[in-house]
C-alpha cells in the first residue's frame, strides 16, 4: 500500500497520515510527505488508543529503520528495531535501550487523532 500523502488535510496546519481503521493495534506503517519542496520519511506505531510517529532515521547511522515496507517493530512487537544493526527503541519514547546508540532517541513527530484520522501537526 502506498502511504505517500500530500498537504491536504482537514485543517491547513495538519496532514492526514492514515485513518484509524487502517492502523491496527500493534501495527506500524511508513509514510512519506512533501512540503515546500522538502521530503519527510516517517512511520506510525499504534499501541492501544495511542499512536506514535517518528522520523524514519536511525540516530546512529541515519539509515531507514524498516527492514521491509511497514516493518518497524521487532518480532514480538515490543520495540522499534533498526534494520541495519538491530538497535531497539521504546515505542512510547523513542529511546534506544539496546545497540550502538543507547540513550539516544528517535526524532518524534507530533501526531494526534482528529476524528477518524491520524494527523501530523505542522
Amino acid at each position: 500500500m502506498d502511504w505517500a500523502v500530500s498537504e491536504q488535510g482537514p485543517k491547513p496546519d495538519v496532514v492526514v497520515l492514515a485513518r484509524w481503521d487502517q492502523l491496527a493495534d500493534g501495527d506500524s506503517r511508513g509514510f512519506s510527505i512533501a512540503r515546500e519542496g522538502e521530503g519527510l520519511e516517517g512511520f506510525l506505531v499504534r499501541r492501544g488508543d495511542e499512536v506514535y510517529a517518528y522520523v524514519n532515521s536511525c540516530p546512529h547511522t541515519g539509515a531507514p529503520l524498516d527492514w521491509m515496507p511497514d516493518q518497524f517493530l521487532d518480532r514480538d512487537g515490543a520495540f522499534i528495531q533498526c534494520a541495519m544493526h538491530g538497535a531497539l527503541f521504546e515505542i512510547e519514547s523513542g529511546l534506544c535501550v539496546r545497540g550502538p546508540c543507547v540513550s539516544r532517541k528517535l526524532k518524534r513527530l507530533p501526531v494526534k487523532a482528529d476524528g477518524e484520522d491520524v494527523v501530523l501537526c505542522l
